[in-house]
C-alpha cells in the first residue's frame, strides 16, 4: 500500500508540476496566479501522500503550513499586480 502512495507522489511530480511551472512561467499575471496556486495545491497533496507513506504524523503540519502560506502569498501577488488583474 505504501509504495503505490509513492508512486501516486511521484507521477504527481512528474507529469503535473512541469505543467503548473509551464503557467507560472509563460502568459498573462492571472495565469501565473492560477499557476502557483495549483503547484501549491500538488505540492501540499505530495507532502501529504509521503507523509502517510512514511507514517510519519508530524508531516503533515509541513503541508498545513504550506497550504496557508500560498494562500498568503497568492494574495500578495494579487496585491502586487493590483488593477492588472
Amino acid at each position: 500500500m505504501n509504495e503505490v502512495v509513492a508512486l501516486v507522489a511521484l507521477v504527481l511530480v512528474g507529469v503535473v508540476v512541469p505543467l503548473c511551472l509551464a503557467g507560472v512561467l509563460r502568459g498573462d499575471p492571472l495565469s501565473r496566479l492560477v499557476g502557483l496556486e495549483a503547484l501549491a495545491v500538488v505540492a501540499t497533496v505530495v507532502l501529504l501522500l509521503l507523509a502517510r507513506s512514511a507514517h510519519r504524523g508530524p508531516y503533515v503540519d509541513v503541508a498545513l503550513v504550506l497550504s496557508v502560506l500560498s494562500f498568503a502569498g497568492s494574495l500578495v501577488f494579487a496585491r502586487f499586480w493590483g488593477r492588472e488583474l
